[in-house]
């Protein structure tokens, strides 16, 4: 069994983002194996890339998206580093029906409200998991996803290859929320203790030459 890392919301006190003083003091301050790992087998991007590993039944990941998330995203968009998220289905009885709606929902309007309307059941309303299909459909037609839409739309081939896009994350990430820089390098999010640490370990892994994400 996959075990869940709780990174709450308190463990990165809240704080404004600020870029990395020296690229030699950033290498010399985060290692390989102790800050990061080297991800072998997914195809890197040689653009810079961040990309948010969660699960909707994942308490640290609510409090990411409704807390660090925000000026996290804020601070990459200023650097022009590409924000992606993917959903694991590793934990939950209903995970693999929420990563199907939130992949045919991206890209448009109702992707957000799909995606915190699954949050809120969870984390929010506490019902705890969904113990039927049409308690699932439910909330998401509360969020503006029909059960007809949804059906008609799961053996889309875009929304087949997202999720499995997505799946295969899973062989490499264990814990969320985590993150991958550059389809490349798996963040040990313990191993930091501010967002300025995070901060500068993305700004060290998206400045590595092309070469090294080969």
């Amino acid at each position: 069994m996959k075990k869940l890392l709780l990174v709450l919301i308190f463990a990165f006190p809240m704080m404004a983002f600020a870029k990395a003083t020296d690229s030699t003091q950033t290498k010399s301050r985060f290692q390989e194996g102790t800050h990061y790992q080297v991800v072998e087998g997914l195809t890197p991007y040689t653009r810079p890339i961040v990309t948010k590993l969660f699960s909707i039944y994942c308490g640290g990941c609510y409090q990411w998206e409704k807390g660090p998330l925000i000026p996290l995203k804020d601070w990459l968009a200023q650097q022009n580093i590409e924000f992606k998220q993917a959903h694991m289905d590793f934990m939950g009885a209903y995970a693999k029906q929420a990563s199907m709606a939130l992949a045919m929902t991206q890209g448009t309007p109702r992707h957000n409200p799909v995606k915190q309307a699954l949050f809120s059941r969870i984390h929010v309303e506490r019902k705890g998991d969904w113990r039927n299909d049409a308690e699932f459909f439910q909330t998401l037609e509360k969020a503006g996803l029909k059960q007809s839409d949804f059906e008609a739309n799961q053996n889309n081939l875009m929304v087949m290859n997202t999720v499995l896009d997505w799946n295969r994350y899973g062989e490499y990430v264990h814990a969320v929320p985590s993150f991958m820089v550059n389809n490349r390098y798996l963040i040990n999010m313990g191993s930091l203790k501010s967002h300025d640490d995070l901060n500068a370990l993305i700004t060290y892994l998206t400045g590595l030459p092309v070469e090294d994400a080969k």
